[in-house]
């Protein structure tokens, strides 16, 4: 078990251009360690691809975690703005931590507050514990079991046919491509069959029963204080400047 100063997590934002080697290197290892089908070469791709990493690190500076982000990865749309969370992983032995999710709200309300613009999460849900941070931060979102937001269902589509092309199939609500992108390792990916009597989770295992071979739900939700839930909003104030 760490010494307890060692599970002490603070995050940090980074650009992404100006991360070292070494920093990349253990990015990647952590990656590999939870995921299959993620080759050194499509990281390095898919990075290149982003503009910053939210960094999740412990009291001896290990890496435990981080989300890489890209800001309006389909162009400037006048729906608003597309914050875009790519590769997000949370080493095992802290799961359940809110660090990351905090430094996720603080830096989307900073972003708001300084561009005036409407802001849109897109996110891509691997895993069900990725779908999970949707009722867990938001009242509102797409896709939801209960009722449909076809505004938002209509510009997550068009982001994701945007970036995706023919990997976008819209009728399904998914991302397929020929080959996995990278899909949970199957010791990981079985929690998700186990906690199927959890209706958000037994949601998303119908929505994307492709998950374990590298299917991604398409979801999308609105960054707003009166769309957001207490611990979000929190954060997501303490970023624009309002406080909590």
């Amino acid at each position: 078990m760490p010494a307890l100063n060692a599970m002490v997590l603070t995050s940090s934002a980074r650009v992404a251009a100006t991360l070292t080697a070494a920093e990349r290197d253990a990015m990647h290892a952590l990656m590999t360690e939870h995921y299959e089908a993620v080759p050194r070469e499509r990281f390095e791709a898919d990075l290149a691809r982003k503009d910053e990493v939210l960094m999740l690190h412990d009291g001896h500076g290990t890496l435990r975690g981080f989300t890489t982000l890209a800001w309006n990865p389909a162009g400037l749309l006048p729906e608003g703005d597309i914050l875009f969370s790519g590769d997000t992983i949370i080493d095992r032995s802290c799961w359940g931590t809110q660090e990351l999710v905090r430094a996720f709200c603080r830096r989307a309300g900073e972003w708001r507050a300084n561009s005036g613009r409407p802001l849109f999460w897109f996110l891509l849900s691997k895993g069900h514990r990725t779908y999970l941070y949707l009722p867990v931060f938001a009242r509102r979102f797409h896709p939801h079991p209960d009722h449909r937001e076809p505004a938002w269902e209509e510009l997550a589509s068009k982001v994701a046919e945007a970036m995706f092309g023919e990997a976008w199939k819209p009728d399904e609500g998914v991302i397929r491509f020929p080959a996995s992108h990278g899909h949970l390792r199957g010791e990981i990916a079985v929690t998700s069959q186990e906690r199927r009597q959890n209706p958000w989770v037994r949601f998303f295992l119908e929505r994307n029963p492709g998950y374990a071979a590298g299917e991604e739900l398409v979801c999308l939700t609105e960054m707003r204080e009166d769309n957001l839930r207490r611990g979000a909003l929190a954060a997501f104030r303490e970023g624009s400047g309002e406080g909590s």
